[in-house]
Order: C-alpha cells, then sequence, then structure tokens
C-alpha cells in the first residue's frame, strides 16, 4: 500500500496494561480458582486492550492524557469485565488513584487507517 494511501485519523490509541496489582487482583477475585495455575503477570498483559479515544487541539497526547483522566472508570470497568462480569468480584472504592496503580496506559497519538473500508461498530445483541 503506498503511503499515500494511509490515512490518519481524529483518534488517539491507549493501549492498557495491567500492572501486578491488577493481577494480583485477578488471581485473588478468581471465584474457581486453580492453584496450580494462577494467571501470570506476562499472561495478563499478552493481548491488552486498545482504546480509540478522541482528541484534538495541537497536543495530541495531551488532549488524549485529559480524556483519560475524565473517562477512566469506563477504561478501569472494561477491563475489570474482561476478567470477571461480576461485578461483586470488583474493587468496590475505584478511583483514579487506583486505576493508575493498577493499570499502565500508553498513549500514541498518530493512528494510521491502512483501510478503505468503513470501521464497523458491533453493538451486542440486538
Amino acid at each position: 500500500m503506498p503511503s499515500d494511501a494511509l490515512l490518519i485519523t481524529n483518534r488517539a490509541v491507549a493501549v492498557v496494561l495491567p500492572k501486578q496489582p491488577f493481577v494480583d487482583w485477578i488471581n485473588r477475585a478468581d471465584p474457581a480458582p486453580d492453584p496450580q495455575r494462577p494467571v501470570l503477570f506476562d499472561e495478563a498483559r499478552d493481548d491488552p486492550n486498545t482504546f480509540l479515544i478522541p482528541c484534538g487541539g495541537d497536543d495530541v497526547i495531551e488532549s488524549a492524557e485529559k480524556w483519560i483522566n475524565r473517562n477512566w472508570q469506563t477504561i478501569f470497568e472494561q477491563m475489570l469485565d474482561d476478567w470477571y462480569t461480576d461485578d461483586a468480584l470488583w474493587p468496590q472504592k475505584r478511583s483514579l488513584k487506583l486505576f493508575r496503580e493498577w493499570c499502565e496506559v500508553r498513549l500514541h497519538g498518530t493512528v494510521f487507517d491502512c483501510s478503505h473500508e468503513p470501521i464497523q461498530i458491533d453493538l451486542g445483541p440486538a
């Protein structure tokens, strides 16, 4: 694909990886733990969640960071839900501080869309 065909989006990418306290929670909260096979740090980070987030202005990373600071709860809950859908297992006192302690956020400001196909959005069950 020639470089002139790459489209730059008006989004940033936030790659969110669990830190060790998150992995500790995964193993501690497991309703059916296998003591012989706990979830390992590298395993929990193997296929991280990636979020397309809005950005604007001259400093894309600063804009993305502000968005994360306003919307951390949605991202944190998605991360928790990916492991256990029963929210009774989740930490009850969630905060931005806890999110930052449990999750590493890597922001990337240049996103190339390498497809000419429109983005499809799965709205879940009808």
